[in-house]
């Protein structure tokens, strides 16, 4: 099964205001067709549950969400760390994608950028 979800692992943390849901929505599916197209497994996910158990910190607190703000989360997986680097230079030599990156950079937070993470698998 690991092999199937791939040893290496992209995620954005971001947050967005709720008057941008829809369009938000739009660019992500926009954006999982050109990953896929790509060889990539992309996927985007809302959080919609931002109540935790004694000891843990809820992510909206992490990144500073206040009630108008929706917490995303995009999901990048790869087969190893060089599958990463030819998909992502693959994209970022596509127009459409750089397109679709402003558009989602301008749907942020006002003050707010993503966070970036890179995790890889170790080796058992």
């Amino acid at each position: 099964m690991e092999n199937e979800i791939g040893n290496q692992v992209r995620l954005y943390l971001y947050r967005v205001p709720k008057k941008n849901h829809d369009t938000i929505v739009e660019n992500q599916e926009r954006f999982t067709e050109v990953f896929r197209k790509n060889g990539c497994y992309y996927r985007s996910y809302q959080l919609d549950n931002t109540k935790t158990s004694e000891g843990f910190t809820s992510m909206s607190n992490t990144v500073s969400a206040n009630q108008d703000d929706e917490v995303w989360l995009d999901l990048e997986v790869y087969k190893d760390r060089q599958h990463m680097k030819e998909v992502v230079s693959k994209i970022e030599s596509d127009e459409n994608a750089l397109s679709l990156m402003k558009q989602y950079l301008k749907l942020l937070s006002p003050g707010s950028s993503p966070i970036l993470a890179e995790f890889s698998s170790p080796a058992v």
